[in-house]
């Protein structure tokens, strides 16, 4: 070693072993442990060995190594999903593979050989339009574009067809592939998610007013998405800058629309709430809250192109909604598709509107707030359900 090197203190510790370079394994061992506390996602999601064992044969691959891989598996969405048998299987016949930039994984029309996982790297899915080419739809639909976790082919081999897509890597990429014979590992997994699938995209029919082909409905059911939702959470909002992919119809349960609207309180006459784009608000103190103002159910769609301003859509917890690329129902029919984004702006209410809604609820929630007060001062006992109780409750939830 050159020993005009300057070494911290830690560095001659680890080099007083051995008067030579640490040979490869130790200095994996040490990286290891130096970023033991970075998440998979960020290496890459498996390490260099578990990668090679799987490239080996099934019968070479050892119990520990075999178990390793799996806890650096479940960080991949798909895997959390699975029993641990499955898990302990699919380590054991699954097969790592790596794709060049613009290599094919399979094209449309064949017979699949298999369902893949991403590690790393971006595939493009697209779908060429042989049958029934229209005029301006360039013979094909947009492409999709998946990243790190996500899977496809899994679709045509669920349903035993020829593939629907052609798939292919943008550019250098890792993946993990499960071979059409070990499907049935798997293939429970994806049943109940694909036959909902089907049905929503039959049932956005009478709204988007045309009928989806055989041909189109077997490529929707790769290019289009079921999503669940655990808790409230905003899933659209017209001022973000980075515009949605995607059209949303509401599939099950609720969703609650709401906007940011700025208001201000006039110093006469009785009290209200005035939106601040109505004006005379000169040398008035201008507020601005985000309101919910109306819930909707299935069939209300959204993210169709229209101008949603400062609207935004909340998802309930329970809820589902099913997500098309917005440009395949561009290429199915654009003129139907602006005049649904057209009525969906003409159904939304004013700023005036929102404000009276939310003053009129405040109004309602206080008065039943004073109601269940009220209730509980004269008769407590009847409520609580217990007998000469005399305390009142330390508070009361109420809807």
């Amino acid at each position: 070693m050159n020993e005009k090197l300057n070494k911290t203190e830690d560095e001659l510790k680890l080099n007083e072993t051995s008067s030579k370079a640490m040979p490869s394994e130790s200095v994996l061992k040490i990286n290891r442990e130096l970023f033991s506390d970075v998440s998979l996602q960020l290496r890459g999601m498996l390490m260099p060995e578990s990668k090679h064992l799987l490239t080996l044969p099934p019968a070479e691959r050892d119990n520990d190594s075999i178990l390793k891989l799996i806890t650096q598996l479940e960080y991949m969405e798909f895997f959390q999903t699975l029993s641990k048998d499955s898990k302990l299987q699919l380590a054991e016949r699954m097969h790592f593979v790596v794709c060049q930039a613009n290599e094919f994984l399979f094209r449309q029309g064949k017979i699949p050989q298999a369902m893949y996982l991403i590690v790393s790297g971006v595939i493009s899915l697209r779908y060429r339009i042989d049958s029934t080419s229209e005029s301006g739809n360039m013979g094909r639909w947009p492409e999709k574009i998946l990243g790190q976790g996500e899977h496809f082919g899994e679709i045509d081999l669920l349903r035993k067809r020829p593939s629907s897509v052609d798939a292919y890597a943008v550019g250098y990429s890792e993946l993990l592939m499960i071979k059409a014979e070990d499907f049935v590992l798997v293939r429970k997994s994806f049943e109940d998610n694909n036959q909902r699938l089907k049905l929503y995209l039959r049932r956005t029919e009478p709204f988007v007013k045309f009928n989806w082909s055989e041909e189109e409905l077997n490529v929707l059911e790769v290019f289009a998405e079921l999503r669940s939702y655990l808790e409230e959470i905003e899933i659209y909002n017209g001022n973000s800058k980075d515009k949605s992919k995607w059209s949303y119809f509401v599939a099950s349960g609720e969703c609650k629309l709401a906007r940011e609207v700025a208001y201000f309180v006039p110093e006469t006459g009785p009290r209200q709430l005035k939106s601040a784009k109505d004006g005379g608000i000169s040398g008035q103190k201008v507020f601005k809250k985000v309101v919910q103002f109306e819930t909707v159910k299935q069939g209300f769609y959204f993210g169709v192109g229209e101008d949603f301003g400062a609207n935004r859509v909340l998802a309930t917890p329970a809820s589902e909604c099913l997500l098309i690329p917005r440009l395949v129902l561009v290429f199915k029919n654009r003129e139907l598709l602006t005049k649904m984004a057209i009525d969906l702006v003409n159904s939304l209410p004013s700023d005036q509107v929102v404000l009276d809604h939310f003053l009129d609820y405040q109004r309602a929630s206080k008065e039943v707030e004073n109601l269940i007060k009220d209730i509980l001062e004269s008769k407590p006992s009847r409520l609580i359900g217990f007998k000469n109780v005399e305390k009142k409750p330390d508070f009361v939830k109420y809807v």
